[in-house]
């Protein structure tokens, strides 16, 4: 990790890398299914939250108009007003979605820490040996995660107003920032899935981590981004947590092989 140039080599090639990553959440699937108590127990957490997301989803889309008006005070008495606010608040419904989805997967893997710490672990010593660091008291695990809650805020928010901004750039701006939101929530979602067993190898800050993803970011944008998309579908998330959880370990595991 101190040797840049023989961090650069051991990268894998872009189609590669994506595929590989691809296939560590597939592998993962095959995995959690196979260990159906415990695929069963990571159901629950999803389960509580995503009432909650849901209602806020909701709200974010009823509101959309009234805040897409309050973003473009300058179309007033423009011709294609009606339109531009229109497709404004598209914009506003998607990034609100994703902002929901990474808000929604800190705040289930917070609630249900223990039951995906399990599957983590029973996915860690099945794929072979690790060095476990000491845990953090209860205390200092509450903490950590509600600092680790904010920062996740923190980040996505600036982010989701620049692709807001993007978004309103005519003719390319809607597919640019949806690329965007896809590679920005990809990796935060790894971030989020690789939290566990990366907290095993003493890697508890969310910058630690970062700075482990960086060492091969092919396979984490090929394993984070169709996670991604697969919470953010309300229903199909239920099934994608416990799932996730072990294909972060996998992915972690390679990671830090490196």
């Amino acid at each position: 990790m101190g040797n840049p140039s023989a961090a650069q080599r051991t990268r894998t090639r872009p189609l590669a890398g994506l595929m590989s990553g691809l296939g560590l959440l597939v592998t993962g699937a095959g995995l959690v299914l196979r260990r159906a108590r415990l695929f069963g127990l990571g159901l629950i957490p999803p389960l509580i939250t995503t009432v909650l997301f849901l209602v806020l989803f909701a709200t974010a889309s009823f509101l959309s108009q009234r805040i897409a008006v309050w973003l473009t005070p300058f179309a007033e008495g423009w011709p294609g007003v009606a339109t531009l606010r229109a497709f404004v608040a598209i914009l506003v419904v998607a990034l609100s979605g994703v902002l929901l989805v990474l808000l929604f997967t800190a705040t289930t893997l917070a609630l249900g820490a223990p039951l995906y710490d399990r599957i983590s672990e029973e996915i860690d010593a099945h794929a072979g040996s690790y060095a476990s660091a000491p845990g953090e008291g209860l205390l200092q695990a509450l903490w950590s995660t509600l600092v680790h809650l904010v920062k996740v805020i923190a980040i996505s928010l600036p982010v989701g107003a620049l692709m807001l901004l993007v978004g309103l750039i005519p003719g390319v701006g809607g597919f640019f920032a949806a690329v965007g939101s896809a590679l920005f929530g990809g990796w935060m979602i790894a971030l989020e899935m690789t939290g566990s067993a990366a907290g095993r190898r003493g890697l508890r800050g969310m910058a630690e981590r970062h700075r482990l993803l960086c060492r091969d970011p092919w396979p984490v944008l090929g394993f984070g981004v169709p996670t991604f998309l697969l919470l953010s579908v309300p229903l199909l998330s239920l099934l994608v947590f416990p799932i996730a959880t072990a294909g972060g370990t996998l992915l972690t595991r390679r990671l830090a092989a490196r």
